[in-house]
């Protein structure tokens, strides 16, 4: 019963991350976003913060971050991860990477699924609320084991291919 159970969690989990999956609504510039969401308030709270603290030019990390967004949306998924690194380094002591989430979207379309995971972590560990984040870990670490040892579901519906 247990087992049933857990492969139900695991079906609607995966059936979140294709509607997730399906759009890149989540790269959207942050004024346009889920502006009741409290943890899209805590992201735009943090950047906005680090945009006070430094002056606006190329290197700013909003700026950076808005062009890796606008890269994916583009489709050139390389390119967004290579402006999320970017803002990530231009911020010290890394207070910028648990609130990178685009990133860990750049890292799973570029089938880079244990850095996916990584970066899903850290963001769950400051906003453990924020299920979209959850649900990407998961789609990561189903696609690092091949969803065999996490989701051992006959039939299951696959995951989006990265």
């Amino acid at each position: 019963m247990k087992n049933h159970h857990l492969n139900v969690i695991a079906s609607v989990l995966l059936c979140c991350l294709m509607l997730l999956s399906s759009t890149t609504a989540l790269l959207l510039p942050s004024s346009t976003q889920h502006s009741a969401h409290h943890s899209r308030r805590h992201h735009r709270a943090s950047l906005t913060s680090l945009h006070a603290t430094s002056s606006v030019n190329e290197d700013d990390p909003r700026t950076l971050i808005q062009k890796g967004m606008q890269s994916f949306r583009n489709g050139d998924v390389s390119t967004s991860l290579q402006y999320f690194d970017k803002a990530n380094d231009s911020v010290p002591d890394n207070k910028l990477t648990p609130y990178l989430w685009q990133r860990g979207i750049s890292y799973y379309y570029l089938d880079k699924f244990q850095e996916g995971h990584e970066q899903f972590s850290l963001d769950v560990r400051v906003n453990p609320l924020d299920v979209e984040e959850i649900v990407w870990d998961i789609a990561c670490l189903a696609r690092m084991n091949n969803g065999q040892e996490i989701f051992p579901v006959e039939d299951q519906m696959s995951l989006p291919k990265g």
